[in-house]
């Protein structure tokens, strides 16, 4: 069934190949035809490092491309990602060596902020219409690959809030007002097909970048963002219906919040996640990580030539 949930324990990233497939099997097969096009969106919103929760592991993302190229035949694979207010991902692109991996695989990049865009017509909450890149308008097969964190502002972001990544302006920050509508809407002109949400380096408090990174260890996959999105608001202790895009992406039929769990797990409890941190150490954690966060960014451009 298309709402079908797995939760998978891992043993880190050093088991995400066996994993990753061990999920598939759960939620079930994947159809793409040879040569394919398919689009991976990764999670570049900072330039954190990958330990810190904040942004997609490259072990993943290497995990996840061995997979399909030696799963299916000559594929067309672009993995993508926008610029955001504090974030250049061709910079972190490098920086990471997720440049590395997509050359191993043989893999393409687009910046979605720096290539022409379309505006795609949408019976939208905030718009009736929404400008995205063009690459969406050629491609068989979208895979959403995103964070598990809790959010100053949505509360959580996992699945869906990853397509609000996919808006190719910088500034996002515009549409922090109306930011469930507007998830909601970029999930309506890009839904994807399926979603991983990597939960092996969590992250709680202090927003979805400068939060405190929790080892929990868990992988969470389906092909229905909202179904997928409601299991990891029960991972985090929220109620699904409480949490305002998950039912606006719901209203407007991206997919449903009722959900089946397939494979081991069978009740989210089982691998919840205290999301409480003392206030005091989240604040003291968060304005330091700020602090060296932007002292190594400024360091870094003065050696670097964008």
């Amino acid at each position: 069934m298309e709402n079908s949930v797995t939760i998978l324990r891992t043993n880190g990233y050093n088991d995400m190949k066996q994993i990753i497939s061990k999920a598939i099997e759960n939620i079930g097969k994947l159809k793409l035809p040879d040569g394919s096009r398919v689009l991976v969106k990764i999670n570049l919103c900072s330039f954190r490092a990958p330990s810190s929760g904040a942004i997609t592991h490259p072990l993943f993302l290497d995990a996840l491309l061995c997979y399909l190229r030696n799963g299916f035949n000559d594929l067309d694979i672009t993995v993508i990602e926008s610029d955001a207010t504090g974030s250049i991902p061709d910079v972190t692109l490098k920086w990471f060596g997720f440049d590395k991996i997509l050359e191993k695989w043989n893999v393409k990049w687009y910046n979605l902020s720096r290539n022409p865009t379309i505006n795609k017509k949408i019976k939208g909450l905030y718009s009736e219409e929404m400008e995205i890149s063009e690459i969406f308008g050629h491609y068989d097969y979208f895979i959403s690959v995103s964070k598990l964190k809790t959010h100053s502002i949505t509360r959580m972001t996992a699945a869906l809030k990853n397509q609000f990544g996919c808006i190719p302006y910088k500034r996002k920050v515009i549409f922090h007002k109306n930011i469930h509508s507007i998830i909601a809407d970029a999930n309506l002109a890009m839904t994807p097909d399926l979603c991983f949400v990597d939960g092996i380096i969590s992250m709680v408090g202090g927003g979805a970048i400068f939060g405190v990174p929790i080892k929990s260890d868990i992988l969470i996959a389906g092909k229905d963002p909202v179904s997928v999105d409601a299991v990891c608001a029960k991972i985090l202790g929220y109620n699904p219906r409480k949490i305002e895009y998950i039912q606006k992406c719901r209203k407007l039929k991206v997919g449903k919040d009722k959900f089946i769990l397939a494979g081991d797990i069978k009740e989210p409890k089982e691998v919840q996640i205290n999301r409480e941190f003392p206030f005091y150490k989240d604040a003291m954690i968060s304005l330091g990580r700020y602090i060296q966060n932007r002292h190594s960014v400024i360091s870094y451009y003065k050696k670097l030539r964008i």
